[in-house]
């Protein structure tokens, strides 16, 4: 699979940094100028919004829009040609490829953050560490009341919800927690990670799936609104085992278990805006970014401060 280094962006941005526009006044497809529309997994749209605001506020020429939706209508839209550049939470496969293949070219992914799986339930629930064996059963329907992991518990029935049935939420819950097997058929499906979060924070049997990327920028106003209505479980690897939040210093030290890469995927086969974008991205600014907004860069080394443990 081809990738790109940040190196070699930079230099690519450098090269086009001038404005470029045609004889008839519109910016030409260059890296920094031009129009591009990206379709990106849902999970991300807090930390993709802010890049590409500031990424258009930067590069005057450059047009970058995003449709916010699942992992599965991104590489729908990518493998039908009606979008060209996706950003999901893993990398294409060899039948994937194989369809670029066949046109002479290979789309780059480029890792950009790491993220992390985040169950969350409401505030009232006393449960608020699980080990990854009691997620799994959660999620197979082994534990189908809550007296199933805490035998004094009052809640009742479980209510699993995550936000949509093709999302990279889904399929990682199933194959990387569940080992391939169905999901319970105590799980709902909504739209949104927001709509979890809103769930969650009205149901008290509940326990939600998403992206840590939605709760993790402590310092924005809906964050914090967020935090103030729901709970967010720390996960132990078995029984006994301190548990850990999807934070970013647990994340680098490997003690938090459900971490995910977020790929940038460019099937530009010239050198356009989205090779540009990704550049941005990948990059020293786009990095910080990351960092800023409780996510875990992929290409520079964070300073992080560990959180205060309650």
């Amino acid at each position: 699979m081809q990738k790109l280094s940040v190196t070699s962006f930079a230099l690519l941005l450098l090269c086009t940094a001038c404005e470029q526009i045609d004889s008839k006044g519109k910016p030409l497809q260059t890296p920094t100028s031009g129009s591009i529309h990206v379709m990106v997994d849902e999970g991300y749209k807090p930390i993709i919004a802010s890049s590409i605001d500031v990424f258009d506020s930067i590069y005057r020429l450059a047009h970058v829009t995003a449709t916010y939706t699942s992992e599965g209508a991104a590489i729908k839209a990518l493998l039908d040609d009606s979008v060209q550049v996706i950003i999901i939470t893993r990398q294409l496969n060899e039948a994937e490829n194989n369809f670029f293949k066949v046109r002479g070219y290979l789309p780059k992914s480029t890792p950009i953050a790491y993220d992390a799986l985040a169950f969350i339930m409401h505030p009232s629930n006393p449960d608020s560490a699980l080990t990854v064996q009691q997620l799994r059963d959660i999620l197979t329907g082994k534990a189908k009341n809550w007296k199933d992991i805490n035998p004094s518990s009052k809640l009742g029935n479980l209510r699993l919800v995550f936000d949509n049935p093709l999302s990279g939420i889904v399929r990682y819950a199933k194959d990387s927690i569940g080992g391939g097997a169905p999901l319970t058929d105590q799980a709902s499906a909504l739209q949104t990670n927001e709509e979890v979060i809103n769930y969650v924070a009205k149901n008290k049997n509940a326990i939600g799936i998403i992206a840590a990327n939605w709760i993790s920028d402590t310092d924005d106003k809906g964050v914090q609104k967020f935090l103030s209505e729901i709970h967010v479980v720390d996960v132990a690897a078995e029984a006994g085992k301190e548990a850990f939040g999807p934070y970013q210093v647990y994340m680098q030290l490997g003690n938090y278990p459900f971490r995910r890469t977020v790929y940038i995927i460019n099937a530009q086969p010239r050198n356009g805006l989205g090779l540009g974008f990704a550049s941005y991205l990948a990059g020293p600014d786009g990095q910080r970014i990351v960092l800023k907004d409780g996510m875990l860069p992929a290409s520079m080394p964070p300073r992080i401060i560990r959180p205060s443990r309650k």
